[in-house]
């Protein structure tokens, strides 16, 4: 009101106010100030701590209307965020603002596992103050992120028929296109189009599994994600891009890789019910692309501890730009968060130039043709260092190799190659993302009561005037972690033993394999990889359908994305496994799987995952190397034999024991 009385507007609630406060004259402002009509109004509303806040100021505390506004309107705005931090707010159309409500859902089912622990993250983030306080170098976000829940997804299911698609045999093509002609509802599509009237950055749309929250576990990479620009100019084009992800994203539910792998952990027939996370993606506009300095993934306890390290001081795998690169077990830097100086993978100028990542992930953002390729990808590109050296991401996270001195300076600011080291994080500290890495690990573990897992991306800006971004992009238990036996692993088991490995991944004891399929190791040739592929598969089926569970023996990265680091198998190619032996030996170059979506579907099951290391290593002393006994297993009677591939069975079940503490496997031909 002025002071005459005369109404201007009304505001019925925060937003309300907040919005037209700029528009209010400053006669209006000024004689509602001077009379605690502002603490009045919110003290009737229960805001008690702002109300007493503007009680307790007065008109003279400000040098002017504009500077008094300008208050009122942040107090209210801060007030908004945090009344909304760590809840799941349903959307409404008539009472959406991007600006604050950083998770909301659309539905009344299940949030499904991933987003579910999302919200746990978020809320946990928003009620302990104390790792923001610790961490107060860096910003701790959740990405804006929007749900449609469980529900949604069965309607769109049943309206459309499409409940066949549960029963196997039916191509992925098929699958594809009949759910890309299928329709969703009307009214979620308006509720959609008021989301991306406010949102205009660029979005990924992945699955949220009700049975990853039922079962507890990961199903990483058998549904799919997609990233999307979401910056067209026509509203209309950007719904329809969004609203094909989704569907893409509900018709993998029905890939026979998913359908395997329930099989898998449930009796029941396979009926699979998906939320859909659609949320902002992590980065910042490089040019034509859109990348976060730094993707990961960290793990509280890690199997694969080395020097002084613990298992309980955790793993990270880091890398730059989108998240694939780590996912999909291409090249990344692997340290522990509490010793990020310790670095064997770059213990050399020899490793530093091999195993240092050279390429990244990206989304097209500029320039892209409007006819989305969902199928390279995901939209993603895959970008060569070299060619995004200009870009402040590159600059502040390379270092440069001097030939002439044969030696790598941590710095970009120097002529010559540039070689991805992280160098500034991870050694200098600036900024200290392994110890929020590390504190995050310890409030999740303690929280869930059992070793965690995240999966982070990292925004950094140049200048000291923003602070870098640490956005949680999920969080899950680590369900590898088996603390049911404890196993003793003796020098009679050793000596007895047709394998030993010191890098095994796995607890427990298993009495139930009797066959064995290995890749002959006189045969192996990195370019024949996807016919082993072709005859494993062939292999499993027999021994599915017969119940039969083995042990799969190989060289190189088993699951690989490239075919030459290793046998690029898929979860139904190998469904039948009950262990699996990776060899590395100088026949193939990879390091081992650990970080792809398919080593974490392997070990989510409890599948015993052993690497046995059969190079020559230069200055390593070990008491005990490891060893397979090939002699021994080349001297079996075979079940079938191919041309790359040899099934032998015994005539008892072998004994596999694994102590997960100290990462160690023994065999024994019982």
């Amino acid at each position: 009101s002025m002071p005459n009385g005369q109404q201007i507007d009304l505001a019925a609630n925060l937003l309300q106010l907040e919005a037209k406060l700029p528009h209010i004259p400053d006669a209006s402002i000024a004689f509602h100030a001077d009379r605690d009509h502002f603490s009045r109004w919110l003290m009737a509303r229960s805001e008690i701590d702002i109300a007493l806040k503007f009680r307790s100021l007065k008109r003279s505390d400000f040098k002017d209307i504009e500077e008094l506004r300008n208050f009122i309107i942040s107090s209210i705005h801060e007030l908004r965020i945090q009344r909304q931090k760590g809840l799941v707010s349903r959307f409404e159309r008539n009472y959406f603002d991007s600006d604050i409500r950083e998770f909301v859902k659309i539905g009344d089912g299940s949030l499904g596992g991933k987003a579910r622990g999302l919200a746990f993250m978020s809320t946990l983030l928003s009620q302990n103050s104390k790792i923001h306080q610790n961490n107060s170098e860096i910003n701790i976000k959740i990405p804006k992120t929007l749900v449609l829940c469980t529900d949604i997804f069965e309607s769109f299911v049943a309206e459309n028929n499409l409940q066949f698609f549960s029963k196997p045999g039916f191509k992925v093509e098929e699958i594809v296109e009949t759910f890309l002609r299928a329709e969703l509802p009307e009214w979620l599509l308006k509720k959609i189009k008021v989301f991306l009237a406010q949102i205009r950055s660029p979005l990924a749309v992945r699955s949220s599994s009700q049975l990853e929250d039922a079962h507890f576990q990961p199903y990483a990479g058998l549904y799919k994600t997609y990233k999307i620009p979401n910056n067209h100019p026509d509203l209309l084009t950007r719904l329809f891009d969004l609203t094909n992800a989704v569907k893409l994203v509900y018709a993998s539910t029905f890939y026979e890789d998913a359908k395997a792998f329930h099989k898998s952990i449930a009796s029941q027939p396979f009926n699979d019910s998906m939320a859909v996370i659609i949320q902002v993606v992590a980065g910042e506009q490089y040019g034509d692309y859109y990348y976060p300095a730094i993707s990961g993934v960290a793990q509280s306890y890690n199997f694969y501890p080395f020097s002084h390290m613990k298992a309980e001081d955790g793993l990270v795998n880091f890398a730059l730009g989108l998240g694939k690169t780590v996912v999909e077990g291409e090249k990344t830097l692997r340290f522990s968060p509490k010793y990020p100086n310790i670095l064997p993978q770059l213990s050399n100028i020899e490793d530093i130039l091999k195993n240092t990542q050279n390429s990244f992930y990206a989304l097209k953002t500029k320039n892209y043709q409007d006819g989305l390729n969902f199928r390279k990808h995901s939209n993603l590109e895959k970008i060569d260092l070299h060619d995004a050296n200009e870009e402040f991401p590159v600059q502040k996270l390379t270092s440069t190799y001097l030939a002439g001195e044969d030696r790598i300076r941590d710095t970009w600011y120097a002529p010559g190659p540039k070689i991805l080291t992280f160098a500034q994080i991870l050694k200098y500290n600036d900024p200290p993302v392994p110890k929020l890495i590390s504190d995050l690990l310890e409030l999740g573990s303690k929280v869930f009561g059992t070793p965690v897992e995240i999966e982070f991306s990292v925004n950094l800006y140049p200048g000291k005037n923003r602070k870098p971004d640490f956005f949680v992009l999920q969080i899950r238990p680590m369900v590898a972690y088996e603390k049911r036996f404890k196993v003793e692993i003796t020098a009679a088991d050793i000596e007895k033993a047709f394998c030993y490995s010191s890098n095994a991944l796995g607890n427990g004891i298993n009495e139930e394999i009797e066959d064995i399929v290995y890749v002959k190791p006189d045969e192996f040739r990195c370019e024949a990889t996807v016919q082993m592929t072709r005859e494993i598969n062939k292999i499993n089926i027999g021994l599915v359908n017969n119940k039969r569970s083995y042990m799969l023996v190989g060289p190189g990265r088993w699951g690989a994305s490239d075919k030459w680091l290793g046998i690029p198998v898929k979860w139904r190619n190998i469904s039948g496994v009950g262990a699996i032996v990776e060899l590395r030996n100088e026949k193939i170059n990879a390091d081992s799987s650990q970080g792809s979506h398919f080593f974490h579907n392997i070990t989510s099951l409890g599948i015993s995952y052993i690497t046995v290391n059969e190079k020559k290593q230069k200055g390593v002393v070990k008491k005990i190397r490891d060893f397979f006994d090939w002699e021994w297993i080349d001297s079996l009677e075979a079940v079938s034999e191919t041309q790359f591939l040899r099934h032998v069975r015994l005539t008892k079940p072998m004994l596999l024991k694994m102590n997960g503490k100290k990462s160690q496997c023994v065999m024994l031909n019982a």
